[in-house]
């Protein structure tokens, strides 16, 4: 076949998804999909998976589980979800679209193109209109608009009263057809249990996609379908908005665009949140912390992360603090006190070998910083978990620090303290080498070893006599 013949990986992609009527596991379509797009790539099923993961997941496929896939209009016909319906829709007859239906069809459906039905299959004339608003943020107060469809008529027939919600079920994904179902404020309370283990299951689902992206954030266009799609089961009561659970799940956050992380920040936020208010927000999430748990004492391995033979046992006590930590790992080894130092914890990303990173604050020079303050007890480490710590924010000198376990202090200990440490492996100077003698290495000429591509050790002696005007660096056992 010729290169002009030939149809393109995206477009033998949406061939494959247009011939499909329901699962199939993630090789067989990456086979079907090599059938017909042919490649020269060594290995052509990694571009077919990457394409896919990047361009079509949520629009056009979802991932039922790790190895089967299925159309999202397949997937997402006859999911239902409910709309809970505000003071202002219900006085005014409106039915807010954004975000209320985002993500609940395909993203080229406009705000015109949506058909309502009721239970009958009766059809719902419903005419868009755009709105306006003032609304307040911490840039001022600005105009925006959003959509509505015009239902007064409707709720007025049907007498929807305050805290009534709406029961939507998804007819057809790509042309944005709809059933509407009028639901009472007392059926709701009726249902509430069976409410409340649907929206668990509802958090579980949209945390565990979070827990399982490459990034520590998962787009909404594609969590969103995902999760009803997995969770859709015919005859079940519908769970409360997926908005409302991330809204209301201590684990997640919603940016307008991705699921992420509560505790993580963006390029921005970080930006507007000065040491300030951020000191004012770890005070206000702190746990508090008991004489019991200050009094214990955190026996930690801290070791290179690039070096992990080179390591030291440290003690801490729950009650001292970050800055404490910074001052002792530095002196262990072997650091200068001139540069600042940072912490993270380490979160398991649910099963997988992945860890997010949750800033804990850094320390300078002078033992201040936003995570000087920080008690090593409030941390909330149990043993087996770890810390991350950066010595030298330009030279980034990463350590890890895992919590081995917690214990009672010793009689009149000091702490923190180191306890133990690795047996060293001492490397001799090359020129006492040449001369016949061994001599303990204690710098390393970074110079030299750039220059001749190999360590060029030498202890105290040489290191004054050939490499006094050299870069050089003191060798740590």
């Amino acid at each position: 076949m010729s290169n002009q013949n030939q149809i393109s990986r995206n477009d033998a992609i949406i061939q494959i998804i247009a011939q499909l009527e329901g699962p199939i596991s993630f090789d067989e379509f990456t086979e079907k999909a090599l059938s017909i797009w042919h490649s020269n790539a060594k290995k052509p099923e990694a571009g077919v998976r990457q394409a896919i993961r990047d361009d079509h997941l949520g629009r056009r496929l979802i991932f039922l589980d790790k190895k089967t896939v299925i159309p999202t209009h397949i997937g997402m016909s006859g999911a239902r979800f409910r709309v809970p319906l505000s003071r202002e829709e219900i006085k005014r007859g409106w039915l807010i679209v954004y975000p209320d239906f985002q993500f609940m069809m395909q993203d080229n459906v406009t705000e015109e193109e949506i058909q309502l039905v009721d239970v009958q299959n009766h059809t719902i004339p419903a005419e868009a209109n755009v709105q306006k608003r003032i609304q307040k943020s911490i840039f001022g107060s600005h105009e925006i608009e959003f959509t509505v469809l015009e239902l007064g008529w409707w709720y007025r027939k049907l007498k929807v009263k305050r805290n009534d919600n709406l029961l939507v079920t998804i007819l057809d994904w790509e042309t944005g057809r709809f059933r509407l179902e009028h639901e009472p404020a007392r059926a709701y309370k009726r249902h509430r249990a069976e409410i409340q283990q649907r929206n668990q299951k509802l958090a579980d689902a949209l945390f565990d996609l979070l827990e399982a992206a490459k990034y520590e954030y998962v787009r909404g266009s594609v969590a969103v379908p995902t999760a009803y799609a997995r969770l859709k089961e015919p005859g079940a009561y519908p769970a409360d908005h997926w908005l409302e659970m991330v809204e209301d799940d201590s684990r997640m956050r919603w940016s307008g665009y991705e699921i992420s992380y509560a505790d993580a920040y963006s390029p921005l936020e970080q930006l507007m949140l000065d040491a300030r208010n951020r000191e004012r927000q770890s005070t206000a999430t702190t746990p508090q912390i008991s004489a019991e748990e200050k009094r214990q004492v955190y026996r930690f391995k801290a070791y290179l992360k690039h070096r992990k033979g080179l390591w030291r046992r440290i003690e801490i006590q729950g009650g001292q603090t970050l800055a404490k930590f910074n001052d002792i790992l530095q002196s262990a080894f072997g650091h200068d006190f001139d540069h600042m130092g940072g912490f993270w914890k380490l979160v398991r990303r649910g099963n997988s070998r992945r860890f997010r990173e949750v800033d804990l604050g850094s320390i300078n020079p002078f033992s201040e910083g936003d995570g000087a303050d920080v008690l090593i007890a409030a941390v909330g480490l149990k043993p087996g978990e770890t810390m991350k710590y950066v010595y030298d924010f330009g030279d980034w000198i990463e350590h890890r620090l895992e919590l081995e376990e917690i214990v009672d202090p010793e009689a009149d200990a000091e702490y923190p303290r180191v306890v133990a440490q690795n047996r060293p492996r001492y490397r001799y100077c090359r020129h006492c080498k040449e001369a016949g003698q061994k001599t303990r290495a204690t710098w390393i000429c970074i110079e030299c070893s750039n220059n001749e591509e190999e360590n060029v050790l030498v202890c105290e002696d040489c290191v004054n006599k050939y490499h006094e005007d050299h870069y050089t660096n003191d060798i740590l056992y």
